[in-house]
């Protein structure tokens, strides 16, 4: 019988709650021999408990990650077959700082020096 993804979650799932059983005992009884109120100690417990089992559960579940979305972009610029080496890094980097420009973003040096970027040497008259 194969096994699918289900089954091997909800094994991850009992072996959380089998945790959290023990880890409300270990509580309820830890707080018991301190000296809190029965009710008290029952409440503590099974918080503790529940916050044990929910660690247990997710740290043995076998999930695997969901593919995310592609962001909507623009469609990417063609880049001619010729170019190569430097000149295709700079064009890359061109393109890249073009659409850092037009989403209306500011780094910090564009939160500093003004949108331009610019020095204070090249405002001088």
């Amino acid at each position: 019988m194969a096994n699918n993804g289900t089954e091997q979650n909800s094994s991850g799932y009992s072996e959380g709650f089998s945790a959290g059983l023990k880890f409300w005992l270990f509580f309820l009884l830890s707080f018991v021999l301190v000296g809190y109120p029965i009710p008290l100690s029952i409440f503590l417990g099974a918080v503790g408990g529940l916050a044990g089992g929910s660690v247990v559960a997710w740290w043995k579940s076998k999930d695997e990650p969901s593919a995310a979305e592609p962001a909507a972009t623009e469609a990417p610029q063609e880049i001619p077959a010729k170019l190569s080496g430097f000149r295709l890094a700079k064009q890359k980097r061109d393109n890249k700082a073009k659409n850092r420009r037009s989403s209306g973003r500011q780094g910090v040096a564009g939160l500093l020096f003004g949108k331009t970027g610019r020095s204070s040497k090249s405002n001088r008259p």
